[in-house]
């Protein structure tokens, strides 16, 4: 195996040019959602709760975590705010990390399905129950916890992560002990609960967004007569919208998937082709920002509007 304990500088500016880029990008469409969103209806706190996230998501990643893969080793380290100057353990920083991806994805499915009830109700159909739909509700924050819960358990203390390095990989026995602060994992119980939780959470949300997407576009064409042109095209483009959005995610969960697939190949290049997956990864909010202003009219609108021509007015009398 060819692994470097030196911090890849490159890395770390790309952390900091994207997060930039990404902050700004993200506090724009907050603006718009706040301020530019009022045919949206109350759809558009949907859109702003998953903005706040994003820009939270990546911020934290970006500035105040900054991973730095050791792989093929399920292993890494953190350059960023907290693990440098607050010596915050890069596994609960890694646990926290994904607590706010599975965040992400789950407010998303929720957008699918708040939107699909809006069009339900006007057809008066495929309607969840208001105590089961606000249940749903409730439990929002359960999956975040769970997963952050979970993952803290598939830790190793100092102690027994060098161990098992002078056991499986003495040749990297002095570069880990050189790290004030690292994290190395194994498939354990529960590392491998946390991946079928992930598997399963998949599979469940793409069944989600396929169904709900298909339906909407069914009812769509169905309450396309019963309700005002302005109304049928807002509703069709957020679905749109979303779909964009969802499309956009797989920026978000390629990269984890790739991980897996490089760690079980071993190949020699293992840690440089995931610090690529990582920067991929980082840029996928400000791909989402774009998507988000691209395909909402009234974001798009206002960003493409033409300035107002000014009108000049010369006194002849003056010039005479």
């Amino acid at each position: 195996m060819d692994i470097t304990f030196e911090l890849p500088v490159w890395l770390v500016w790309f952390y900091h040019c994207m997060g930039t880029i990404s902050f700004l990008l993200n506090t724009f469409t907050i603006y718009l959602a706040l301020f530019k969103s009022d045919t949206i209806d109350n759809f558009r706190y949907c859109i702003l709760v998953f903005q706040l996230l994003c820009t939270l998501t990546d911020f934290y990643l970006t500035f105040l975590m900054q991973p730095i893969p050791l792989f093929p080793i399920i292993a890494g380290y953190c350059s960023g705010f907290l693990a440098v100057y607050l010596n915050a353990s890069t596994h609960y920083l890694m646990a926290f990390m994904m607590a706010s991806m599975s965040a992400q994805m789950e407010w998303l499915v929720y957008c699918f399905i708040k939107k699909h009830q809006t069009i339900g109700k006007i057809l008066s159909t495929h309607i969840i129950p208001a105590k089961l739909f606000f249940v749903g509700e409730a439990g929002i924050p359960v999956l975040p916890v769970a997963v952050f819960v979970l993952y803290s358990m598939a830790g190793m203390d100092r102690e027994e992560q060098l161990g098992y390095v002078l056991e499986n990989y003495p040749q990297f026995f002095a570069g880990f002990t050189s790290l004030s602060n690292f994290a190395i994992y194994t498939l354990n119980f529960w590392f491998l609960l946390i991946a079928a939780v992930s598997l399963i959470g998949g599979l469940i949300c793409g069944l989600v967004f396929t169904y709900s997407t298909l339906d909407m576009f069914k009812m769509l064409r169905s309450v396309q007569r019963r309700i005002s042109t302005a109304s049928y095209n807002r509703h069709e483009a957020a679905v749109k919208s979303l779909l964009a959005q969802f499309s956009v995610t797989s920026l978000c969960v390629g990269p984890p998937v790739m991980f897996v697939v490089v760690v079980m190949s071993k190949f020699r290049y293992a840690q440089v082709t995931v610090q690529l997956l990582l920067a991929i990864f980082a840029s996928h909010s400000s791909v989402n920002a774009l998507v988000l202003v691209a395909t909402t009219p009234p974001f798009r609108n206002f960003v493409l509007r033409k300035p107002p021509k000014r009108i000049f007015a010369l006194n002849i009398s003056t010039v005479l």
